[in-house]
C-alpha cells in the first residue's frame, strides 16, 4: 500500500521547531505534537509549503532567509503605546516577547522599553532579520479531516 504524502487539506500530526540565528524561539518536541490541516493552517506559506510531499516518519531541517517568511525589518514598527496597552502583563520587561492577537492572528511583539505610563514595543516578527532554521518530523497522515 503506497505511503501517503503530505497534499492539500490532509491533517497532519507533527512537531516542528523554529529558531533564528541559532537560538530556539518555539518548539513542540518537547510538549507533543500539533495537528494543522494543509492549507488552513496559520503556519506562514513558504513553511507550510515545505511540507509537501513528505511522509510520515520524515525528519527535515529547512533554513530560510527570514525576509522570506518575515518580510524585511520595518522601523516603523517600533512604537510607543501606553503602559496599559500590554494589560495582561503588568511586569513586561525589555527582551521580553509577548504573543498577542491581532485581527484575529496571533502575532509576537518584543519588549524594547519600559517607563512608568509608556511601553516601547517592537511590532516586527521576532525572527524578523534572522536567519530561520524550520525543523519538521512527520507522525502522521490523515485524508481530509
Amino acid at each position: 500500500k503506497q505511503m501517503k504524502s503530505i497534499k492539500y487539506n490532509r491533517t497532519v500530526l507533527l512537531n516542528y521547531s523554529l529558531k533564528g540565528n541559532n537560538n530556539l524561539f518555539e518548539s513542540t518536541f518537547d510538549k507533543g505534537p500539533i495537528k494543522i490541516t494543509i492549507g488552513k493552517s496559520n503556519m506562514p506559506q513558504l513553511i507550510e509549503a515545505s511540507l509537501y510531499g513528505l511522509k510520515c516518519g520524515d525528519k527535515k531541517e529547512y533554513s530560510y532567509d527570514s525576509k522570506e517568511i518575515f518580510g524585511k525589518y520595518d522601523k516603523d514598527k517600533v512604537v510607543t503605546t501606553r503602559r496599559d496597552f500590554l494589560k495582561n502583563y503588568k511586569n513586561a520587561k525589555p527582551g521580553d516577547i509577548i504573543e498577542t492577537i491581532d485581527n484575529d492572528r496571533s502575532c509576537f511583539v518584543t519588549v524594547l522599553n519600559v517607563s512608568a505610563d509608556k511601553i516601547v514595543i517592537d511590532m516586527n516578527h521576532p525572527l524578523c532579520d534572522k536567519d530561520v532554521k524550520f525543523k519538521v518530523e512527520i507522525i502522521e497522515i490523515n485524508d481530509e479531516a
